[in-house]
């Protein structure tokens, strides 16, 4: 009990210093403990001082000292992937990861003579949960290096290696010798779930795994190491070994297991858990709660970060929970019992999942009840037995069955992740609602355990309620967001009052491999998930340049898109146009033939192009939209030039709105004199990457609006427009500019 109320202080401590409010609630529930379960009020004070302590080491890990250069590095290990492999390298005692030209492999134990600037990830630029400065932590990395084939002519000398390396070089071995042993793609999954290396799932496998909730049994966790065990337990059973002999080889073996598999907080637990209580047997004593906090104590003080870690968030909240419960199960049935811990195991995560991902499972449960059996029971035996074949060569007829069995597996996951819904989006809660469904969760699993069903379907009902209503309310009318997308243009309408999304253009760019991650999973797709939005009502495409439409078919792959908005004179839209399915082909909408257009309360005007525009320019048919948003009016421009700004001026005369977006990213092809001098805008906003080679807002342009209040991304990264009634406020992620203004009452939009 102790152990883990050093542990609940150690979380304790981080969560106060995310969030001061959930922080003092979970400060609270650990006072209770100690005052209920301990005698005297001892631990209460340690608990309370020890917690004190490590908040304020948690506020000086945060500032942890940004290495900026190295004077040597070491090649230590390797991280692969199906294109090749990367570097990780040691200097000094920090681990930084090593990128080199395509194609060059330094043996584990190369020595690289520096000095070598070390670059930092930079600051997520969006209002988003993504941090890559907090999982560069997490990951146990301290920075980036890049070498180009110069740096390579100072490399050459070898270390000593240490057990480490060793080790590296032990699972480069393996892993190579598997990678041989077969033509098939299957040779991926088997060293996945043999060493868990993650980076071998291509990104719609994870998506298909994620969707249905079990991700967990695709990657090394408890339940292999529990199989693992079980295995060797059983096979030297039957060989008559006495019961000490077999626990001291079962430790030996989980020793090498943990040894060859990639870094996982759940693997740590998991063989830590059982070598501990193998040597704790010969006692006959079972502390499973201390052993369990002790593991992840000394995770945390191998790495502090790892708090943050998603998998080592849920893999101790699991086992917390199925260890607290287990004896509520005993007695029942197979079935009975499984469903039961799985129902346990995935409320226990539901306020975390909700946290971490914004995601609500819906067949989770049933997802589990099927696969779980069939990788415990099927594909679990099958990769021990094929790693045991591996020494001896791998039969034609094996290396057919085990392909056919593993496509067919892959493709059944597809299938159903596809089929239907199998997750819901939810916005971020508040502390105050997140508290409330932690307290429902604790309530529905105490319910369950003592078969209290009214009391399990209030705690339901609770629950519900609270993620309904936490959805339901919302601050603001309408929200306009300039997403930074880099070079290009991306923004989110929200109409919230109908609950109506819109998205004007996606951002884009080239990719070199086609399973990189995508730029909307890191930037327009999380917003969306985090604002709680499942789907999105009007697509508007400005025009078809990558930077603006190079995301849209990965969007409507990955939400409901129900209308599209664009122009399809524009000479590129037959090419974007051809692969689109015939339902998303019927969800088109010619902005020629519809000029305005309804989503909500959110009102649009395509003021430019006409359809007599005879022009091969995909810039020049750029569409001009006038978006009235509640009190206020934006007016996006894509990349029209001067010459459709002058067209616009002549049809419409003086052009009036509260924000404009300026053409071609600010270039000087756009936003020109004339049309400043016709307009009256009080807001310019510049969708431009950082140092982008174009030079983009070009100066003169920014000379021409220098009378406008602007944002530009590349200097404030994401800004967002709220409004309320006649109060708009604006908030930017960098160089704070957030103010609040109102409707002026001689303001006259466009009619």
């Amino acid at each position: 009990m102790k152990s883990f109320l050093i542990l609940l202080s150690l979380v304790n401590a981080h969560i106060i210093c995310n969030d001061p409010l959930l922080g003092a609630f979970f400060i609270s529930i650990a006072c209770l403990v100690c005052i209920k379960r301990m005698e005297g009020y001892s631990y209460l004070i340690f608990h309370i001082t020890l917690t004190a302590i490590l908040t304020m080491a948690v506020f000086i890990l945060s500032e942890k000292p940004v290495l900026e250069t190295v004077q040597s590095i070491t090649i230590t290990e390797y991280k692969y992937y199906r294109e090749g492999l990367g570097h990780i390298a040691e200097a000094d005692g920090n681990s930084l990861d090593v990128y080199v030209p395509e194609g060059i492999e330094l043996p584990i134990g190369t020595r690289c003579a520096g000095p070598f600037p070390v670059e930092q990830p930079e600051a997520t630029r969006n209002f988003i949960k993504y941090d890559a400065v907090r999982m560069m932590g997490v990951n146990g990395m301290d920075g980036r290096i890049y070498m180009d084939s110069g740096d390579l002519d100072r490399c050459g000398s070898h270390t000593q290696p240490t057990l480490h390396m060793k080790i590296a070089q032990a699972r480069d071995t393996y892993m190579k010798k598997v990678l041989r042993s077969t033509e098939h793609d299957y040779k991926y999954d088997i060293l996945t779930l043999s060493i868990g290396n993650k980076s071998y799932i291509t990104s719609e496998f994870f998506d298909a795994l994620q969707k249905l909730g079990i991700y967990h049994l695709y990657v090394i966790s408890g339940t292999h190491v529990a199989f693992i065990g079980a295995v060797i337990f059983h096979i030297l059973n039957r060989l008559r070994l006495e019961v000490g002999t077999i626990r001291i080889i079962m430790i030996v073996v989980l020793l090498l297991f943990l040894a060859l598999n990639f870094p996982s907080p759940s693997v740590f637990r998991a063989v830590f858990m059982t070598i501990t209580l193998l040597l704790l047997s010969f006692t006959r004593s079972r502390p499973y709660l201390t052993v369990i906090s002790l593991s992840a104590i000394i995770q945390i003080a191998m790495n502090p970060w790892i708090v943050h870690h998603a998998g080592f968030q849920l893999s101790y909240l699991t086992t917390f929970a199925i260890v607290l419960s287990k004896n509520y199960w005993m007695g029942y049935g197979f079935i009975a019992q499984l469903l039961g811990i799985t129902l346990i195991a995935e409320i226990s995560t539901v306020a975390t999942v909700l946290m971490q991902f914004n995601e609500l499972s819906i067949s989770g449960i049933v997802m589990n009840m099927i696969y779980v059996p069939v990788f415990t029971l099927v594909f679990f035996p099958m990769v021990i037995f094929y790693n045991c074949l591996v020494l001896m060569g791998i039969p034609e007829s094996v290396d057919l069955l085990y392909a056919f069995m593993f496509d067919n597996l892959k493709g059944s996951i597809v299938y159903l992740a596809d089929m239907m819904t199998h997750r819901i989006a939810v916005k971020n809660l508040s502390a105050v609602a997140l508290i409330i469904v932690v307290i429902a969760s604790y309530w529905m699993m105490y319910a369950l355990c003592l078969r209290e069903m009214k009391s399990f379907i209030l705690s339901l009902l609770v629950f519900i309620t609270t993620l309904f209503t936490s959805d339901a309310i919302h601050q603001y009318d309408v929200t306009v967001t300039m997403v930074d997308v880099g070079q290009g243009d991306a923004f989110i309408v929200t109409d919230h009052v109908n609950d109506r999304t819109i998205l004007i253009d996606t951002g884009g760019k080239r990719y070199l491999n086609p399973d990189s991650k995508k730029l909307s999973v890191q930037t327009v797709l999380p917003l969306l998930k985090e604002a709680g939005i499942n789907s999105i009502d009007l697509l508007i495409l400005s025009h078809f340049d990558l930077d603006h439409v190079g995301e849209s078919k990965y969007i409507m792959e990955k939400l409901d898109v129900k209308q599209i908005y664009l122009n399809p004179l524009d000479p590129s839209f037959k090419e974007w146009y051809a692969d689109l399915s015939v339902v998303q082909k019927g969800r088109v909408v010619d902005a020629m033939e519809a000029p305005e257009i309804e989503v909500g309360a959110i009102s649009i005007r395509k003021l430019y192009p006409t359809s007599e525009l005879a022009s091969d320019d995909s810039n020049q048919h750029s569409l001009v939209l006038e978006v009235s948003a509640g009190a206020y009016t934006f007016l996006f421009t894509g990349d029209a030039d001067t010459e459709g700004e002058t067209q616009i001026i002549e049809q419409y005369g003086s052009i009036h709105a509260d924000v404009l977006k300026l053409g071609h990213h600010g270039s000087n092809t756009s936003t020109g004199e004339a049309f400043i001098k016709n307009g009256s805008f009080t807001y310019g906003l510049v969708s431009a990457g950082v140092d982008n080679r174009y030079g983009h807002p070009h100066d003169e342009v920014m000379e021409r609006t220098a009378h406008l209040e602007m944002f530009d991304t590349s200097i404030h990264g994401m800004v967002r427009f709220n409004i309320k009634n006649e109060v708009m406020c604006v908030e930017t992620k960098f160089e704070q500019k957030n103010h609040c203004i109102k409707k002026r009452a001689d303001y006259s939009a466009l009619h």
